[in-house]
């Protein structure tokens, strides 16, 4: 508002500046044109070389002004024309950042109205998870009960026909109750309600625990399973609850996707870095490339359209082994090549303190650069506080 009145004031100005110029520019040749008229009327006014030269010194400089002012009187049109024109221009450019400025304001109020909507959604939705799950789970727990009490023969004997019938229910109730803790593990993850339980732990040892389950699971599928391990007992600090569940997870999926061929567990160190792998590689039925990209997003199956190749579930287990990693700031990746295998390879920092320090650190060193006060440093520290909350919730949980 003021940059306008300065301008218009400025145009008003030089229009008035401009105006009077001229105006003296044509009294001025009004007034030498009656005093030619004079002298050519009155001869008496010449009467001498003294005083026209006396005459002359007095007009001159009126003369010369008059002169120039005469002689340049387009360039001074010219030149009004030009700071007419400068002056528009700066006009429509303060008018111009001005609205640009009000609708970059407007449209960051409606992004953060949109964030807050967002995330109202995804806490109702993972309510609403929790809640079904846990009510799910009680009647499925009573069915399964009775049906393990009847195939045992508690409530008397049963036939061979009716014995197959409640192995197929057994198995399918399994199912489903396997389903109902994927949906309650990922809405307790999304909501931040599982704590990080951080203690020493030997990562051979605590993937080495999982030995015994799959290599039963893959003799009944006739698959080899293979574990490479190093010598090195590798101690690292970490959450051993989380790492079994990533690690089962991505065995589970490696049977499931595996009709023939091999299982490949693998456990090492990364040269020249402070961290831990493990990987599991299969060769099973892979997975194309177009689909990578959306592998560890929730309730997403890469084979779910193939009745051929369709195994169940319900698209979960990669995206809990990634909020599980994310969680212990561990990282995974994946290689796949369709129809010859997959290979997952997780990532785990030896300490967990120090990699949590210093994900800290660096968003200390973000924070103070806030200086301007404007909308995108105040967003980046909104989110670096964000971050820092978790990291403290985190810490009060693993105290």
């Amino acid at each position: 508002m003021h940059l306008r009145r300065v301008i218009l004031a400025a145009f008003v100005f030089v229009t008035l500046a401009t105006g009077a110029s001229l105006l003296a520019d044509d009294s001025f040749s009004l007034r030498l044109g009656l005093q030619s008229v004079q002298q050519r009327d009155t001869p008496f006014l010449r009467a001498g070389p003294k005083s026209s030269r006396k005459e002359e010194s007095k007009t001159s400089p009126i003369d010369s002004l008059t002169n120039a002012f005469g002689s340049n009187k387009e360039l001074m049109v010219y030149g009004a024309i030009a700071s007419f024109g400068v002056l528009m221009m700066g006009l429509a450019i303060g008018n111009a950042s001005s609205n640009s400025k009000k609708k970059t304001d407007a449209q960051f109020e409606l992004l953060k109205q949109e964030k807050e909507k967002a995330e109202n959604l995804a806490k109702l939705k993972s309510e609403f998870l929790n809640q079904v799950s846990h009510e799910l789970r009680t009647p499925l727990a009573v069915i399964i009960g009775y049906i393990e009490c009847i195939t045992d023969g508690l409530y008397g004997e049963i036939e061979t026909k009716h014995q197959e019938i409640l192995q197929i229910v057994a198995k399918q109730s399994a199912h489903l109750k396997n389903m109902i803790d994927q949906i309650l593990i990922y809405s307790r993850l999304e909501a931040g309600k599982q704590p990080v339980r951080i203690e020493e732990l030997q990562l051979t040892k605590t993937v080495g625990d999982l030995r015994d389950t799959f290599e039963f699971l893959c003799r009944q599928k006739g698959i080899d399973l293979r574990w490479e391990f190093s010598k090195d007992p590798m101690s690292i600090r970490s959450d051993m609850g989380r790492v079994k569940e990533v690690v089962s997870n991505l065995l589970q999926n490696a049977v499931k996707y595996t009709d023939q061929g091999s299982i490949t567990v693998r456990v090492g160190t990364l040269p020249s870095t402070d961290s831990v792998m493990i990987e599991v590689a299969d060769t099973g039925m892979g997975i194309s490339e177009p689909n990578l990209a959306t592998i560890f997003e929730p309730f997403m199956q890469v084979h779910k359209t193939s009745s051929e190749h369709s195994r169940g579930g319900i698209g979960l287990g990669l995206s809990i082994v990634k909020k599980h990693l994310d969680q212990i700031h561990g990282a995974i990746s994946v290689k796949s090549e369709l129809g010859k295998g997959s290979t997952f390879r997780i990532v785990l920092p030896r300490n967990y303190d120090k990699q949590r320090s210093r994900i800290s650190w660096l968003f200390g060193l973000v924070k103070p650069r806030n200086l301007r006060g404007d909308a995108a440093g105040t967003a980046l520290e909104a989110h670096a506080e964000a971050r820092e909350h978790k990291t403290s919730n985190a810490r009060h949980a693993v105290g």
